[in-house]
């Protein structure tokens, strides 16, 4: 479990919705978590929907940034013990896969999510080092695997400065709107002449 200090600016400015003085803690997943976690995924990405299934499944490794919301413990019924109320303001879902080409363990990221109120507080730093730790240390994978858009700036910065490289690059083409098989330019030739 991690603590994350609170960046001398973001404590200047306490106005801000999201910014208090509680302390940003990053530890795997409850079931609690899990559940909480629904709700921090958008379903309108295919990657979301992807993510969205495992955590219903409950399959996947999965690391939460929570914030404590208040100091006062929270009395639950199923218990005399006290838990502090938590929001949820970031999480990172990996999973274990076999790289084809190596037949190594890998660790692959499915989505690295931080609340826009609590970015650039060194939460996604903080999210990656506990999955690096998990995934390359303890569990000796071979390496790491994480997928964004190349329009993703902040993203892309942040993988770079954590030593991540480029390892492929993905082309992609789309049917058109007409749903035609071949681009609107190309000639209605019906045969293809293979060498």
């Amino acid at each position: 479990m991690a603590t994350l200090p609170k960046p001398q600016e973001a404590q200047e400015q306490q106005e801000q919705p999201g910014e208090s003085d509680a302390p940003i803690i990053v530890r795997r997943a409850t079931e609690h978590d899990r559940v909480a976690a629904l709700g921090l995924i958008a379903p309108s990405a295919s990657r979301g929907r992807a993510s969205l299934a495992l955590l219903r499944a409950g399959q996947g490794m999965l690391w939460v940034a929570v914030e404590e919301t208040d100091g006062q413990p929270k009395q639950t019924k199923a218990s005399e013990s006290a838990a502090p109320q938590e929001k949820l303001v970031g999480l990172l879902l990996a999973t274990a896969q076999i790289d084809p080409a190596t037949e190594e363990l890998v660790g692959y990221i499915h989505e690295l999510l931080v609340h826009p109120a609590y970015r650039r507080r060194g939460v996604a730093m903080s999210l990656l080092d506990a999955a690096e730790r998990t995934l390359l240390v303890e569990g000796e994978f071979s390496l790491v695997y994480v997928v964004t858009s190349f329009e993703n700036d902040a993203a892309v910065r942040l993988y770079r400065s954590r030593g991540y490289s480029l390892s492929q690059a993905r082309f992609v083409r789309r049917r058109d709107a007409q749903t035609r098989a071949v681009p609107p330019d190309a000639d209605d030739e019906s045969e293809s002449h293979v060498p």
